[in-house]
């Protein structure tokens, strides 16, 4: 397996329960057009703004930047999806979904996890991801 730089650390906002599921989400998100990629960054950081106010059901989460490869990763824990979905139709996440469709050809991957597997690893969602994408 390539070697992966490092992640911003796993930001916790809630102690998971150990026996309960919780489900994980995983977004790839290339940018496609080098023009592009200030807007991106741009709601890269109003998004982080969003994410760290701890929107309620946001367990943590962590980024992955490859810039070299205009690749970009989300990884995230919710309570449950109404949660997730709650967040993903609030304001900035709905703008960026919006005005970056055009630039994104995001991919995302969803899976159910123990409380005491999270956070989960960086390698362990990629290798899921890689599963999952044929």
């Amino acid at each position: 397996m390539a070697m992966i730089p490092p992640p911003l650390p796993w930001r916790v906002f809630g102690e998971p329960e150990a026996e309960h599921e919780y489900l994980v989400l995983l977004t790839h998100l290339p940018v496609q057009r080098l023009t592009s990629l200030p807007k991106f960054l741009n709601y890269v950081w109003r998004i982080r703004k969003q994410l760290e106010s701890g929107p309620a059901g946001l367990v943590g989460y962590s980024l992955l930047a490859q810039p070299f490869t205009s690749n970009y990763w989300t990884l995230s824990a919710w309570t449950s999806p109404a949660a997730l979905g709650e967040f993903i139709t609030e304001r900035p996440h709905s703008d960026a979904m919006r005005v970056l469709r055009e630039t994104l050809s995001f991919r995302s991957w969803r899976w159910e996890a123990a409380g005491k597997a999270l956070p989960p690893s960086w390698e362990t969602a990629l290798e899921h991801a890689g599963r999952n994408n044929q």
